[in-house]
Formats: C-alpha cells, structure tokens, sequence
C-alpha cells in the first residue's frame, strides 16, 4: 500500500492563481513547505515499514518467522494510522492554502475596483469640491496618498438614500476619523444616481462613487450579498457594510449600515489612546 501525495492541486492553483497572489500566499504562510517536506519524509518512512510489514506478514502466511506476525501485524496498523494522520494534515494544508489564495485574489481584484470622488478629499481644500478624480480602492491604502478607511455599504436604492443623507450629515465626524463611505445600489451593484433630491452637488468630500468597469462591481458585490444572505441579512431593505482597513485587508462585515457607529468606534479607540494607523 503506498500513498501518492500528488502536486496536481499545486498545478491547478498555478494555472488558477497570479504570480503575485502565490507569493502573497506564501508570505502569509511561511512554514507551509517545511511542513510539506516533514510530510513527505515521514510518509516515506512509514510506507517502507509498511512494505517492510507486509513483506513478514506473507512469510509468516506461508509459515516462514512466524514469530513475527503479531509484530508485523502492529506495525502494519501503526503505519496505515500514520499514513492516514500525515494524509489528513497534507489535505488541511491545502484547503487552507486554497482558501489564502482565494482570499488574496479577492482582494486584489477589489483593490482594483474604481471610484470617482470630489478632488477634497485627496488634497483636504474645499476650493476642490467641485472638481473630482478617478481611481482605485487601493490608492486608500497606507502611503498611497490618501490613507483612508473605506466603507462599502451595499443595499437598495431607498437604503442607500438614507446612507447618502446620513453620510451628509456625519461628514465632519467622517472626515476626521479618515472614513470614506462608497455606497452601491443593490441588486444591479452600481453608484446611486446623484441629484439634489438624494445628495447635495457637489459630491460631498467622503462619499466616492463606483465607477462601473463591465461587471467588476457587481460580480464583487454579488459575492459579498451572496454571503451576507446566506446568514440571513436583506440586502435591500438592512443592507450590509464591507469595511476596509489602511492596510488594504477587510476589518469588518456588519448587517446592516450604520456610519454614526463606525465613526464612534474609531472614535473611541483615540480618546482611548489605542493604535488607529492600522484600522
């Protein structure tokens, strides 16, 4: 009996995943081969005992040392257990790195993800307010020259109206805390159309809009909803927030979109004198 630790998921992820991606994988988990080498070379060590078992098991049979089943026998069931451990543990890794590398393609391919704002919130000046820009959710990262917290709150068109007021109404609190909130109409994931009767003009300084590219928001968005409703939010009526921290990585889902608390919660952490750079 000889188990074959096959690389073919190792190919597939290859074909399946970027260069950068793996690497960022392979940051994540640094050990992962090393532990792969120790699964390798235990493996083979318990695979030639159990050849070697098997080999006095039939002498024994054919009544050559047969003083040596019952060991043979005990050493035979020992290495299959070890076998099947080592099988089980190889067969964990792997979901797990399968679950990084989704997780960083995710995220990559979120970063890319583009929105259009007013200019005040890159440069701070409020004689910008009438101009905007484009760029990616990325830019919004640390030391990419905006540096802000992003919030992407998801639901219905009368839900995203009631954000859009509220995100009016907090932008002195929004500001402050470094949040910038991209609201997307479910079900089609687009920007919400913009008109006096929905939100000032112009565009309020923390509220940056999806910039439709083919399908990229909504197939992200559809994602995240197809998730959220699985745990029983109502994407149109509660909607839910997608919170992305400085550093690029995803701080937080909630059900449902309350800024007033988001902007407290960071609030809270500075007039504790805990770190904020990093949420």
């Amino acid at each position: 009996m000889v188990l074959s630790f096959s690389s073919s998921n190792d190919d597939n992820n290859n074909d399946r995943f970027s260069r950068e991606v793996r690497l960022r994988e392979e940051a994540e988990s640094p050990f992962r081969k090393v532990r792969y080498f120790f699964y390798l070379n235990i493996a083979g060590g318990a695979t030639t005992s159990l050849l070697i078992s098997i080999a006095r098991i039939a002498a024994a049979l054919t009544g050559v040392n047969t003083d040596l089943m019952d060991e043979s026998l005990r050493n035979a069931a020992i290495d299959v257990v070890g076998l099947a451990a080592v099988a089980y543990f190889w067969r964990q890794d792997q979901v797990a790195e399968e679950s990084r590398l989704k997780r960083a393609t995710k995220g990559a391919e979120m970063a890319k993800l583009n929105v259009r704002a007013s200019k005040t919130l890159m440069t701070g000046d409020q004689d910008d307010a009438t101009s905007t820009f484009t760029t990616t959710l990325a830019s919004f990262r640390r030391q990419r020259g905006i540096e802000k917290r992003v919030v992407i709150a998801a639901a219905g068109e009368e839900k995203i109206r009631q954000v859009l007021k509220e995100a009016q109404e907090l932008q002195p609190g929004l500001a402050d805390n470094d949040l910038v909130v991209v609201p997307v109409v479910m079900p089609r994931g687009v920007a919400p159309l913009v008109d006096d009767t929905v939100i000032t003009q112009p565009l309020p300084a923390n509220v940056a809009l999806p910039v439709t590219v083919g399908n990229n928001w909504k197939q992200f968005i559809d994602e995240e909803a197809t998730e959220a409703t699985s745990q029983g939010v109502n994407i149109e009526e509660e909607g839910f927030c997608i919170v992305l921290k400085k550093n690029g990585r995803v701080g937080q889902r909630t059900r449902g979109i309350f800024l007033n608390n988001l902007v407290g919660n960071v609030m809270a952490r500075k007039e504790a004198g805990m770190d904020v750079k990093n949420i």
